[in-house]
């Protein structure tokens, strides 16, 4: 089945059907929607029919730092080589910027066979959630 990847910002409805193909819970197209117009950088992969299977989403400033976002296919039309387009196609975008990413469980491997290196000096993710930031005292 022939594919097309693109720059392109995704319609919302078809972003949460493919996010809930992916078992990434419920994702309402409103806040699907409010994701997608954030990022300045998103990449589709389609069928020729059109359907949605592949998204990648991406920050850059272009010169110091690419931090990649979001990148998913849909189980049915993994291991065809879209995940590695999008991210071709991140690279060519900003050719002088490197790329980080949060690579979570197995997709360590997907990364370090396009050649992403972990870091030499320790790096951890964190993160925290709406609403449980900590006021520190005086």
């Amino acid at each position: 089945m022939p594919y097309a990847v693109e720059p392109r910002k995704p319609d919302a409805q078809e972003l949460a059907a493919l996010l809930d193909a992916m078992d990434w819970g419920t994702n309402s197209p409103e806040t699907v929607a409010r994701s997608i117009a954030a990022y300045p950088c998103t990449i589709c992969a389609t069928t020729d029919e059109g359907a949605l299977v592949g998204y990648l989403s991406a920050f850059s400033d272009g010169v110091m730092s690419t931090m990649l976002g979001e990148l998913v296919v849909h189980p049915a039309h993994q291991r065809r080589g879209l995940a590695s387009r999008m991210l071709e196609l991140l690279a060519a975008r900003y050719p002088e910027a490197p790329i980080y990413v949060k690579a979570l469980g197995k997709s360590k491997d997907f990364y370090a066979a396009r050649g992403f290196k972990i870091p030499s000096a320790e790096m951890t993710v964190m993160f925290r959630r709406p609403g449980q930031m900590q006021s520190i005292a005086p």
